[in-house]
C-alpha cells in the first residue's frame, strides 16, 4: 500500500529527474524544498551561500514523499526541512539507511494544534464538545506534510471523527488564520514554531494530553549517500549549516510579506556575514586594534 501510494505521489508531483542529463546532475546541487516557512527560508539561504562558494544550485519543489524518495535513490542531493524525531518519522523510516542524516540545523522547534488567544479551549480534548464553534474544521497545510498525518491521528484519538481537516498551502492557512482573528472567530490550525504567525498574532498551542505531537522537534539536514565523497566542499557547507529561531524569524516574516524568497535570502546572507562565514568554514579577519 505504501509503495503504491509513494509511486503515485512521485508520478503526480512531476519529479521528472530523468529528464536532466547525467552531466547536469553531477555538476548541479539539487535541493528539495518543503513549501512551508522554515523550508523556504533555509533552502533559499543555502542556495545563495552555495552559489557564492561556486556551486550551481537547483531547487526542486515536489511533495515531501518525493523528496525523501529522491534522496534515497540519489535523484536529489539535500533537504534542509526534515522535522524529526516525530513529524516526519514515517518518511525517515521508509528510506532506512539509504540517506545521510547530518543532524539538526535548527533545534527547539515544536509542532501541534494552535488557537488564537481569545479562544476558550485549552486542550485538544476540549474540541469534541466545541465543534459548532469551530465549524468542525482544523485548517492545515499540504496533504503530504508530516503534521497533517499527525493531525489525522490526533483527530481519531480525541474523538473528532466528524471534523474535517482542511488541506491547503502554508500561505493559505496563514491567510485564513489572519482573516479569522480579525473577526475574532474561533479557529484551529496546524502550527509549528518557528513560524511567522507566532510573531504576527497572539496564538497558543492546545494542550496535547496524549502526547501525539512533539514539543521538542529539531529540523535536520538530510543528504543522499555519497554526496560527501563526490562534492566534499558543498557537503561540508551543508554539514556546518545551523541557525536559531531568532536567526530565521525576520527572514520568514519578510517572505510572508512579499514572497520574494530568493531576494530576501540574498539580503539575509549579506546581513549575516559572521554566521555565513562559519558555514563556509572561514573565520572573518578581526579589525586591528588601536594598539596594533
Amino acid at each position: 500500500m505504501f509503495v503504491m501510494t509513494l509511486r503515485s505521489l512521485l508520478a503526480s508531483t512531476g519529479l521528472l529527474l530523468g529528464a536532466i542529463s547525467p552531466m547536469a546532475q553531477a555538476d548541479t546541487l539539487r535541493l528539495g524544498i518543503g513549501e512551508w516557512a522554515t523550508g523556504q527560508a533555509s533552502t533559499y539561504v543555502l542556495k545563495a551561500v552555495l552559489e557564492d562558494a561556486g556551486h550551481e544550485v537547483e531547487i526542486r519543489s515536489v511533495s515531501l514523499a518525493a523528496i525523501w524518495q529522491g534522496l534515497s535513490v540519489g535523484e536529489l542531493d539535500a533537504f534542509t526541512g526534515a522535522w524529526l524525531p516525530v513529524t516526519q518519522a514515517s518518511y525517515r523510516a521508509s528510506v532506512g539507511d539509504k540517506v545521510e542524516d547530518l543532524g539538526p540545523n535548527l533545534s527547539d522547534a515544536r509542532v501541534g494544534l494552535a488557537v488564537p488567544s481569545y479562544v476558550e479551549a485549552s486542550s485538544i480534548a476540549d474540541l469534541a464538545e466545541a465543534g459548532d464553534a469551530f465549524d468542525r474544521r482544523i485548517h492545515g497545510i499540504d496533504p503530504g506534510a508530516g503534521i497533517m498525518a499527525l493531525t489525522e491521528q490526533a483527530m481519531a484519538a480525541y474523538g473528532l471523527d466528524d471534523w474535517r481537516l482542511v488541506a491547503g498551502s502554508d500561505a493559505a492557512m496563514s491567510k485564513t488564520l489572519e482573516a479569522a482573528t480579525e473577526r475574532q472567530d474561533p479557529i484551529v490550525v496546524t502550527a509549528w514554531a518557528p513560524h511567522p504567525v507566532f510573531s504576527g498574532q497572539s496564538l497558543r498551542y492546545l494542550e496535547d494530553p496524549q502526547g501525539l505531537y512533539s514539543q521538542e522537534e529539531s529540523i535536520h539536514t538530510i543528504t543522499r549517500l555519497g554526496l560527501a565523497e563526490e562534492m566534499p566542499e558543498a557537503a561540508a557547507i551543508l554539514d556546518r549549516f545551523a541557525w536559531s529561531a531568532d536567526d530565521v524569524q525576520e527572514l520568514m516574516e519578510a517572505n510572508q510579506a512579499n514572497g520574494e524568497y530568493e531576494a530576501n535570502a540574498r539580503a539575509w546572507v549579506e546581513a549575516h556575514p559572521e554566521l555565513v562565514a562559519e558555514w563556509l568554514g572561514e573565520r572573518l579577519e578581526e579589525s586591528p586594534s588601536e594598539e596594533d
